[in-house]
């Protein structure tokens, strides 16, 4: 065999191999719209699922339940109690002089009633921090449910990242047979060393190794998408892919403006949940502090009731009360001062976490905001660096087939283009995650119609 028909063969089974991927890719692409059609998950249907399923944010919604009807419990100390009392009794006593036992019975029915008319304000303070507790519930709710949404947005990019990584380490385990198939034809009829012959089936064997790797990597991320939607880590799911960029030019614009981090951050400190939830348990923890300071007042009680008594069912007789009842409160060990104390403390420990909380706001956003900017610009770098990869692996290719270029050239070249291509689609799930967490930093969640 002449290296003329070995370039012949080679050229024909590399647009055999073209072909196939042209074949492949169509087929892929139709599969892939029938799968969108009737089934595969887009980003929205994922976070919708995840909303409705997962375990972690249901049961912050119980809690947030749990804490509103906590309210109608403490407000029952706004309102009269009434209770129904009925008792019976037998009372035998041994008489001095023997003979027997005198027996007393006793009945007693009727309703007794208690109303707190004055308490220090400790009812109404109780009650305001609880619906202040339930308001901060409410905040913690909305912060599980947003990082739930940025966790699901991560998963997803990740395993959309896993998925075209996979795709590319088929494509190089295709390349790297067709070289080795070249190289051994050439080994055969004298054209090629053995050296070049074991480097082609030493980038055969790491393009294997490379998608086992890839589809184990899949196979892991999967299972943290099926996790966050409440589902079982093994069963498969297919979602659609988005993985494209194409306005960077414009949004790479309005990221050099640093005016813009000024107004981002204005509406986080706005919208983030976590400042409502912070305020909430200050204004409770100001209630607390009310009701510390109810010890220093008296209490003013009314009470009432109205019974009936008798030794005989047939024969009661009726009494009724009525009173005022006040307490004042002298001296207690100075426990109420303590109270009181402990109260502010915990106060001010609030506000001071206020103050600690708008400067990790102001850190996350513009971590977030530096990270959405580096990952444009890597996209712009790594796509140019795909492109000339490429190029260079066909130039490789050419030079090899003619017999002017080295297998240790080839294999390089495909290396650098496994290198760029997987660059490329890292920058492209990057720039989706970080997008994402400038929304959660935010609060926003048109953040790129605000940008």
């Amino acid at each position: 065999m002449n290296i003329t028909k070995l370039n012949l063969e080679f050229s024909n089974k590399k647009n055999y191999v073209n072909m196939k991927s042209l074949i492949v890719l169509f087929l892929l692409s139709l599969i892939v719209n029938a799968q969108t059609q009737s089934g595969a998950l887009s980003l929205n249907d994922c976070i919708e699922i995840a909303l409705q399923n997962n375990p972690n944010l249901i049961s912050s919604s119980l809690n947030v339940e749990e804490s509103r009807i906590k309210i109608k419990e403490v407000e029952g100390g706004l309102y009269p109690s009434l209770n129904l009392n009925v008792s019976a009794s037998r009372n035998s006593i041994e008489n001095q002089t023997g003979g027997g036992f005198t027996t007393n019975d006793n009945f007693t029915a009727g309703l007794s009633t208690r109303y707190p008319i004055f308490q220090g304000f400790k009812t109404t303070s109780a009650v305001n921090a609880a619906k202040e507790n339930y308001n901060s519930g409410e905040a913690q709710h909305k912060v599980n449910t947003e990082d739930l949404i940025f966790y699901v947005t991560e998963a997803y990019y990740n395993f959309l990242q896993a998925e075209r990584v996979l795709e590319a380490a088929e494509k190089s385990v295709e390349r790297a047979k067709l070289y080795l198939d070249f190289a051994e034809a050439k080994y055969q009829n004298g054209l090629a060393s053995q050296s070049d012959l074991l480097k082609a089936k030493v980038e055969y064997s790491n393009a294997n190794l490379n998608l086992i790797r890839a589809k184990n990597a899949r196979l892991s991320v999967m299972g943290s998408l099926n996790t966050l939607l409440g589902r079982i880590a093994s069963e498969p799911i297919a979602i659609v892919d988005n993985l494209e960029f194409n306005d960077y030019e414009q949004l790479e614009k309005s990221l050099s403006v640093e005016e813009n981090i000024s107004r981002l951050l204005e509406a986080a400190y706005e919208e983030r949940p976590e400042v409502y939830r912070l305020k909430s348990m200050i204004n409770a923890q100001k209630s607390n502090l009310n009701v510390a300071r109810s010890e220093y007042f008296p209490t003013l009680t009314f009470d009432a009731n109205y019974n009936h008594f008798g030794e005989e069912t047939s024969d009661l007789r009726a009494s009724s009360y009525l009173g005022l009842s006040l307490n004042m409160p002298l001296f207690n060990g100075f426990s109420s001062d303590a109270k009181v104390d402990m109260e502010k403390i915990a106060l001010r420990n609030l506000e001071q976490q206020d103050v600690s909380l708008r400067n990790q706001i102001s850190l996350e956003l513009w971590k977030a905001y530096l990270a959405v900017k580096e990952a444009i610009e890597r996209i712009n770098n790594t796509k140019i660096f795909y492109e000339n990869a490429l190029e260079n692996l066909k130039i490789a290719e050419g030079e090899y087939k003619e017999g002017v270029g080295s297998m240790l050239s080839l294999v390089d070249a495909q290396t650098n283009l496994i290198t760029a291509e997987e660059s490329y689609i890292e920058a492209l799930a990057d720039y989706g995650v970080s997008l994402a967490l400038l929304k959660r930093a935010s609060g926003i969640e048109n953040i790129e119609e605000i940008l």
